[in-house]
């Protein structure tokens, strides 16, 4: 809330004095993102709680970067010039997921809950939000290959949750034929994972193509060492960013349906890469719905670190989800 004063002529016997009034003006803070197309300086248009406002980008900012813009509440929604904001230190250090235009912050668990023992077989985690919580658990950690990792989203004031999906690592019967009895000269799609509906049925799949030629350049591993030192002293390029597509339920249609996009910054050659931001973009062309972004989340949320202490068993026990889980491509 941010204090406007006015001032007023007031016309009186003894003559004309200033008064001044003090009237509440609500403002709220509109974080927004230079697009990849437009240049420092230029104008962009946006929304936001039904206001409609322009605001030029400052020079001092590039494609992928942030800002904020205080935008006024009150009014009829009229569109109208912004600037940006002044800048300001913020560090937001909570485990949080936004999914759309809601925020989720992970919740901290209650010493009953953490006495529980059935919560050591059936782990789970809440993030909680303004009107609902998205809740994942596992069902089982004594069998991790057997048991799913299962996403819910449970309205504020009640207990009973709405199933989105789960997600399962890929099995021998998801695969083709070759690829399960010749691997050593299969070629073609292979599955990693697949994305379950709350029907059961698969919805999505993150998948991999086997190339002929891959194993062999496996031999280029023993030269990474060498390619990080110099992109770390020569080139001074410490930003890397992945992308990890997730296709549809057919495992030979290459049809894209959203992309999972990592950057990871190297704050060493000599040790693995530290990731900074981890995000789902839908497909050009395409609208993908809130519960399918829910359910999406519940990969990038397992590989985060936000879980690791809830799923450490199941993740990392010898024939656990993390052995099955896919790498980006790059």
């Amino acid at each position: 809330e941010e204090v406007q004063c006015g001032e007023q002529n007031l016309h009186t016997p003894t003559g004309t004095r200033k008064q001044t009034k003090t009237m509440a003006r609500r403002h709220m803070r509109v974080q927004l993102r230079v697009p990849n197309w437009a240049q420092p300086g230029q104008v962009i248009d946006a929304s936001a709680g039904g206001r409609k406002f322009s605001v030029a980008i400052p020079q001092h900012l590039r494609p992928g970067q942030f800002f904020t813009v205080r935008v006024p509440t009150g009014g009829e929604g009229k569109e109208t010039k912004m600037q940006a904001a002044a800048p300001e230190v913020s560090f937001n250090l909570e485990p949080n997921i936004v999914i759309g235009n809601d925020k989720y912050f992970k919740e901290v668990k209650k010493c009953q809950d953490w006495c529980d023992c059935s919560r050591f077989c059936c782990p789970y985690v809440v993030f909680s939000g303004k009107s609902e919580d998205v809740r994942m658990k596992h069902n089982c950690c004594c069998l991790p290959c057997c048991c799913n990792f299962e996403a819910y989203t449970v309205k504020n004031g009640h207990s009973n949750g709405k199933s989105v999906g789960a997600l399962a690592p890929a099995g021998c019967c998801d695969q083709n034929f070759c690829a399960v009895f010749c691997p050593c000269f299969y070629t073609g799609p292979k599955m990693q994972a697949k994305f379950l509906g709350a029907d059961g049925n698969l919805k999505y799949m993150l998948k991999s193509e086997v190339k002929c030629c891959q194993y062999l350049c496996l031999c280029l591993a023993i030269c990474s060492p060498c390619f990080r030192m110099f992109r770390f002293c020569c080139q001074d390029s410490q930003y890397t960013r992945y992308e990890q597509n997730v296709y549809g339920p057919d495992l030979n249609d290459q049809t894209v349906f959203a992309k999972i996009i990592y950057t990871d910054r190297m704050v060493c050659p000599c040790i693995p890469d530290e990731r900074i931001q981890m995000r789902i973009e839908p497909a050009e062309g395409r609208t993908l719905s809130k519960e399918d972004l829910v359910l999406l989340s519940i990969f990038p949320t397992l590989i985060s670190g936000y879980t690791l202490w809830e799923f450490c068993i199941p993740l990392w026990v010898p024939g656990g989800m993390a052995f099955a889980m896919p790498s980006p491509s790059g």
